[in-house]
């Protein structure tokens, strides 16, 4: 083991800075993560393949991946590896995911967290409009599918895409990704821009490419800001709130 001592500061260390000092004021023996950018591809290459995995397996026993019990399975399968990866890497690599990947936030970060939140959806609005502009209406998959969703699979469905997506996108992006790239030392505004990229690439939305790249660098902005992914976490639920209540709401009424 490569311990960091307090000399070391927070070079090396790509969690939350206050909670890395804070662990060594405790006394608390950190080491140097050895987790890194093969982790992160690891974390999205399996998501994807998960996904794929398990969309064929629901068809082949003739469930529609698209609706009912079969969306809620190919909706959260792919979240053993956003989630799971990371946290098993840390744990095993690393101090494990509350501090080497910032799951812990001081109140003021997650209340700059909350701000950002309400400032993504005010720009990705905004963008949204520019969009529908230049290349007419634009609008979410899983939206579109949501909006099919009746009873309990509908309210499920709304609070995975409100609460459990946000948690395991923040997780892979701002926390395991975002990590690596620090770890890389990058620039750490380049690190934002690649994470942004990544992020609103991962979405296989086209359309709405733009808007989720403006989304994810304000994310990357708070991670960089806070070095808190937990605070990325709030933004990211504030963000898809609105989004979320509204698939419910229109669907009961329906």
């Amino acid at each position: 083991m490569n311990p960091l001592i307090p000399s070391d500061g927070a070079s090396g260390y790509p969690g939350a800075p206050w909670a890395f000092k804070r662990a060594v004021a405790r006394g608390e023996e950190l080491k140097i993560p050895t987790w890194g950018m093969g982790d992160a591809i690891i974390t999205l290459v399996g998501s994807i393949g998960l996904s794929l995995i398990v969309g064929l397996a629901l068809m082949s026993q003739n469930v529609d991946p698209e609706n009912g019990w079969g969306l809620l399975v190919a909706f959260s399968a792919p979240w053993l590896a956003l989630a799971g990866w990371p946290i098993l890497a840390t744990t095993i690599k690393g101090n494990g995911a509350k501090l080497d990947l910032g799951l812990i936030a001081a109140r003021p970060h997650l209340r700059l967290g909350f701000a950002a939140g309400l400032a993504s959806l005010v720009l990705a609005s905004l963008v949204a409009w520019l969009v529908t502009q230049v290349s007419g209406p634009v609008s979410s998959a899983a939206g579109d599918v949501g909006l099919n969703q009746t009873g309990i699979v509908l309210v499920l469905f709304v609070l995975m895409a409100m609460f459990g997506a946000p948690i395991v996108e923040e997780i892979a992006f701002r926390g395991l990704l975002y990590g690596a790239l620090a770890k890389s030392q990058i620039n750490e505004y380049l690190v934002i821009v690649i994470t942004a990229f990544v992020f609103a690439l991962f979405h296989f939305e086209p359309k709405r490419f733009v808007i989720l790249f403006v989304i994810g660098f304000i994310l990357a902005e708070v991670r960089r800001r806070t070095g808190s992914t937990s605070a990325a976490i709030v933004a990211h639920m504030v963000n898809n709130a609105p989004a979320a209540l509204y698939i419910l709401v229109t669907a009961l009424q329906r």
